[in-house]
């Protein structure tokens, strides 16, 4: 499918000002450059160059169209993916690049309007954007000489075939000009090698850079206990669960999930997935399901897997849709050389040697976040307890909660004196301004629980996730086994050689080292194969670990989400109880303080 749109003008000023820096081409590094006066993060701009890049020697008109759209998703808050563009194809926005027209040739020009310029924007290049020697997302030139200058463009075709959850390009050869996302580009997450500036090769993992993985806060499912048990004899509680991406609702129990947990296990043995929380009580096991729902559908493989998607979307009983679906539920395959790609195999194998220095940093992580967790939800109780405190003292001073004065008049200090109303009324309105810091503070309590300590909560997921999977990963570790059979098979070489002499001498045993000779040469050939089948296995193990190691690490930039909404709530808190005790001030200043006023 086709479909034309028309750019806006900046596309094009983009193109020829990238195009005439880069020399007639341009590389990672211009588009790099260009990406840069777009005044996004350098860990978003190195995303989307990695997800334009398809390893061509210079970056096409296409291509470089796609980042510049992807650019323009990114400023509006959204994920510079290639499945966004294609979903926003119709309402792409456009790309904020002020300042691109002047974007210069020279890349020592640009550091240094950059040094000179102390991080502020000038004529050179655009604010803050380190040289490419100390950031290893940026690629050497390109040694090719530069081509012809593109046509100016007109429209962008965007050809897709959409099926389940996922686009992929139908078109290899788009006209020139156009904004094509290719097969390639689909998971945005191929192992391509730079080379910094300094000439040292860096190696860029290949794993989906799908962005909604790593916002722990973004949630697509709703779950509630549904009005009607399950179950003829014996019943159970029923879940409805909604989602947003299948715009559906399905009724599932825990058993379900339960199950669909197991599944993820066997299916995806050395991946980190989502863990089923524990039944426990009815209100933490809805949250947790929600967890657990949201989770599977952050992540690009489970949220493309088949099951999966009849989980969320087949409205039918889930153990119907299991028996009938016939669905895969072996491991999946995994094609070594084409998911490793450039990788060598030796720094593959080199992070696996470290495999337990690294579960033991997870170990750590595990240790933190838990008492980070324990900390925030500590401090939220006792929020709460002061606001029930402080709430509690504000009663005993208002007048309607005080005891009623005597009604006689016999006496002239029994009388209220007008210092005395004056206390009465002012000490109302303190009342009022102690109630309103004790709900600020009670509120501050829900809100540390709520998100700070559940946004810990789900990287603390993460964390178990990761152990989990390392944990399979030992028990399905084949190199003691590769060890055995291989000094067995060498072993049984040794003797097939001898033997292969002996009877080449001659002798009265000739036909007894025929008969040996066999048995060898059939066991060495059960052995070959079977050390074939291990080391493949093998491979695919380290292969995962490297891979799941960087997404792993990836999660960790959801910390900036984390500690700037903790620090964003405490300011506001701050501000708010501020401001009412400022009020409360005012009243308190108002008290009367004269002595004889209350007599007289």
């Amino acid at each position: 499918m086709s479909h034309k749109v028309i750019l806006p003008p900046v596309y094009t000023i983009a193109y020829s000002s990238a195009k005439r820096a880069g020399g007639g081409r341009i590389t990672r590094d211009v588009l790099q450059k260009a990406l840069a006066y777009s005044g996004l993060p350098r860990h978003i701009i190195g995303q989307i160059v990695l997800a334009a890049d398809t390893g061509a020697p210079e970056i096409s008109q296409q291509d470089f169209n796609l980042a510049l759209a992807m650019a323009a998703l990114a400023q509006k808050n959204m994920s510079p993916t290639i499945d966004a563009v294609l979903f926003h194809k119709d309402d792409l926005p456009t790309p904020e690049l002020d300042g691109v027209e002047a974007l210069v040739s020279s890349s020592a020009t640009f550091d240094a309007a950059l040094d000179d310029g102390a991080g502020g924007r000038t004529a050179g290049g655009p604010a803050g954007f380190p040289g490419s020697s100390d950031d290893p997302w940026l690629s050497a030139m390109a040694k090719n000489p530069g081509g012809a200058p593109a046509a100016a463009m007109g429209a962008m075709t965007l050809d897709a075939n959409v099926s389940g959850g996922g686009a992929e390009s139908a078109s290899s050869a788009p006209p020139a000009g156009g904004l094509h996302a290719s097969k390639e580009h689909l998971g945005a997450g191929g192992r391509n090698s730079v080379s910094s500036g300094s000439g040292a090769e860096t190696f860029v993992p290949q794993i989906s850079m799908d962005a909604v993985q790593w916002k722990l806060d973004m949630e697509d499912v709703s779950i509630k206990e549904a009005a009607e048990k399950g179950g003829l004899v014996f019943k159970h509680t029923n879940y409805e669960v909604r989602t947003r991406s299948f715009s559906a609702m399905v009724v599932r129990r825990y058993n379900d999930f339960f199950w669909i947990s197991n599944y993820l296990v066997k299916r995806y043995p050395y991946r980190m997935h989502p863990n089923i929380p524990p039944k426990g009580f009815a209100d933490n096991r809805i949250k947790g399901l929600t967890r657990f729902s949201s989770a599977m559908l952050r992540i690009p493989f489970l949220r493309r897997d088949p099951l999966v998607i009849q989980f969320f979307s087949n409205t039918d009983e889930f153990s119907r849709v299991v028996k009938v679906g016939n669905l895969d539920m072996d491991a999946e395959e995994i094609e070594l050389d084409e998911e490793a790609g450039n990788t060598p195999w030796t720094e593959i194998r080199e992070t696996y040697a470290a495999f337990d220095d690294f579960y033991a940093q997870v170990a750590r992580d595990e240790e933190k976040y838990r008492i980070q967790i324990t900390s925030l939800e500590k401090i939220a109780r006792y929020k709460q307890a002061i606001g029930d405190e402080l709430y509690a003292y504000s009663e005993t001073i208002r007048k309607l909660n005080m005891p009623a004065e005597t009604s006689s008049n016999s006496r002239k200090f029994y009388q209220l004196s007008k210092a005395k109303r004056t206390l009465d009324n002012n000490l109302n309105d303190l009342s009022m301004s102690f109630s309103d810091v004790s709900l600020l503070d009670r509120s501050q309590g829900e809100v540390i629980k709520a998100m700070s300590a559940e946004y810990l909560r789900r990287l603390y997921d993460v964390v178990i996730s990761m152990k989990l999977m390392m944990d399979r990963m030992r028990l399905m570790d084949k190199n003691k086994e590769i060890q055995r059979i291989g000094e067995r098979n060498l072993s049984n070489r040794k003797a097939l050689a001898q033997l292969s002499g002996d009877s080449a001498a001659g002798g009265d045993s000739g036909a007894v080292d025929r008969s040996s000779i066999e048995r060898l040469e059939r066991l060495i050939g059960d052995d070959t194969t079977e050390l074939k089948k291990l080391e493949s296995e093998q491979r695919c193990i380290e292969l995962r670990f490297y891979q799941e190691l960087a997404r792993y690490k990836c999660y960790e930039s959801f910390l900036q989400t984390h500690y700037h909404r903790l620090v964003e709530e405490q300011i506001k808190h701050h501000t708010l109880v501020l401001n009412a005790w400022k009020q409360a001030l005012v009243t308190a200043d108002d008290l009367p303080t004269n002595p004889l006023d209350f007599i007289s």
